[in-house]
C-alpha cells in the first residue's frame, strides 16, 4: 500500500493506491490519524483511485477516521471508487455516514 497526503488550507488529502487489507489496516489507519492531529483539517477526502484490491478492512478504515473527524467537528469525502471497492462501500451505504464524490 502507497499512500501520499497533501494538505490544502483546511483540506486534508490522502491518495490510496495498492491494496487494502488487514496486514495493512492498521498502519494505514495510525498514518491517516498522524496526519489528521498534526494538520486538524475540517474535511479528510480518502481518494480510492489507485486501489486495486479492497476488503472490508477499507470501511473499517473509513469509518474510524470518520469518527475521528466528528470529534473535531470535521467530515470525511470519498473520492474515485470503482469496481470492487465501490460494491464494498454500496453494500454498507456508505454514503449515510460520509461524502462520496461522484467521478
Amino acid at each position: 500500500m502507497n499512500v501520499t497526503f497533501q494538505n490544502n488550507f483546511n483540506e486534508l488529502e490522502v491518495r490510496l493506491c495498492g491494496e487494502i487489507d488487514h496486514h495493512c489496516a492498521r498502519g494505514l489507519s495510525e498514518s491517516i490519524d498522524f496526519k489528521i492531529k498534526r494538520h486538524r483539517p475540517t474535511l479528510l477526502i480518502l481518494d480510492f483511485g489507485g486501489v486495486s484490491f479492497m476488503d472490508s478492512s477499507g470501511l473499517a478504515i473509513v469509518m474510524g477516521r470518520r469518527k475521528l473527524m466528528r470529534s473535531m467537528d470535521g467530515s470525511v469525502e470519498l473520492r474515485h471508487l470503482c469496481g470492487g471497492t465501490r460494491k464494498i462501500f454500496d453494500m454498507a451505504e456508505i454514503s449515510r455516514y460520509v461524502i462520496v464524490k461522484e467521478d
